[in-house]
């Protein structure tokens, strides 16, 4: 839970970095456009932590992991540099999102940078899920340490030779980079330590027919922004509603990252209708914690004061923006913890298939809400862009526990006794 929120407090220190920056609006537009389409288009990439957890068994299956997941990369990297250098990229981003000629060539840079991220980030996936089965994830958090350490260390010497929204992109990619290779430093004695061959090594087929599910969970989680975002392009001031809401996505990312891990916990954790019972109960006290903590903030005037002003370093009339929308993030909590619950107990059982359907119902869901704020007239970016969060998370959450317990009571059920 650590690391995932050391994770997203990189997100939130780039967000913060380029906010201070002259005429941020523009900036952040282009970056949080850019960042977008990087995570949607990765999403089969990121999945792949999650598959290389399920499989991860001797040496041989990790060098069959390693191979599957370069597969993964090279599967999407092809649309990643045509956004990124033919006119093509142009088209998408400016008739799409609605951005101007020069926000969009910020963003094709952006997107140039970013292309180095998923393969490394498909060697750190590995060492982590190494780590993760010896249940060595302190190691884990000490891998996002470093990795702050670095982005900082990076932001602070990128200035001197760039400017404008790639910084955060160059920054970003920099930080994984170390953090990987430091990653794959602390998880190679524990490689070594796996047995050289063991249970049958799963085959590509094995591994793309568990795994397309997954991907598209993760391929609809990061498209509920990028979705987000092609209504936001079409407000009234249109940058500063795609600025708005990479702000408030970055906060929420960084209190409710937590949240997301529940995931890996329960992937990690259970393996019968004990561990299970635990398992939801944690989540409970996940949900009321977090939510508990996102209501503190952001009623609280003072508190609030200090996360827009001081720690984000917003000017007042974006501060004013994001305040309505903040308000209502303790609804995504209880959301987030649901789903996530609901992926983790359906991903241990190897019951994939509903959260296909799920992620379907959450892009749909975002579509709604961007429908019916073009059709109202909404003015708000925030506050469409947290609505929209809010209802896929919940939409599918109520989706994946209706399966769970559809399951559990048929003929087989998802978790023996012991």
């Amino acid at each position: 839970m650590l690391m995932a929120e050391l994770m997203m407090i990189s997100h939130a220190v780039i967000a913060a970095f380029l906010v201070r920056m002259p005429e941020p609006e523009p900036i952040l537009a282009a970056y949080s456009v850019a960042f977008a389409l990087h995570a949607t288009l990765g999403s089969p990439v990121w999945a792949c932590q999650i598959v290389f957890l399920s499989f991860v068994r001797d040496r041989l299956a990790v060098r069959r992991l390693l191979t599957f997941g370069m597969q993964t990369v090279l599967a999407v990297a092809w649309i990643w540099l045509i956004l990124a250098l033919t006119p093509a990229g142009d088209m998408f981003l400016m008739e799409l999102f609605g951005v101007s000629e020069s926000v969009a060539e910020a963003a094709k840079l952006c997107l140039l940078v970013s292309l180095w991220i998923p393969p490394t980030s498909i060697l750190r996936s590995l060492a982590y899920a190494i780590l993760m089965a010896e249940r060595k994830t302190i190691y884990v958090t000490l891998g996002t340490v470093i990795r702050l350490a670095g982005l900082a260390g990076l932001l602070a010497v990128l200035t001197d030779w760039f400017s404008g929204a790639v910084i955060g992109m160059l920054a970003l990619a920099g930080c994984i980079t170390v953090e990987t290779i430091v990653a794959l430093i602390i998880a190679y004695p524990a490689y070594k330590r796996l047995a050289a061959a063991g249970k049958p090594v799963p085959g590509y087929k094995e591994l793309w027919r568990f795994s397309w599910p997954i991907m598209m969970m993760q391929t609809a989680e990061s498209g509920v922004a990028l979705t987000a975002n092609f209504f936001l392009g079409r407000l009234p001031r249109p940058e500063l509603a795609l600025a708005a809401f990479a702000v408030s996505e970055s906060i929420m990312r960084v209190l409710l990252s937590p949240l997301r891990n529940l995931i890996h916990t329960t992937q990690t954790l259970v393996r019968n209708r004990a561990d299970a019972r635990v398992i939801v109960i944690f989540a409970l006290h996940s949900a009321v914690i977090f939510g508990g903590l996102t209501l503190l903030l952001f009623h609280v005037p003072g508190l609030r004061n200090l996360v827009l002003y001081d720690i984000m370093g917003l000017p007042a009339h974006m501060a004013e923006y994001v305040t309505a929308a903040v308000k209502i993030s303790f609804l995504l909590a209880l959301g987030m913890a649901g789903a996530g619950l609901a992926r983790g107990l359906l991903i241990a059982s190897r019951n994939t298939g509903a959260i296909a359907a799920s992620s379907v119902l959450r892009v749909l869901a975002v579509l709604a809400v961007g429908a019916t704020a073009l059709a109202t007239d909404a003015k708000n970016g925030a506050m469409v862009g947290m609505i929209a969060l809010i209802v896929a998370f919940g939409s599918e959450a109520v989706l994946l526990l209706w399966r769970l317990i559809r399951l559990d009571r048929g003929r087989t059920r998802l978790f023996t006794q012991d």
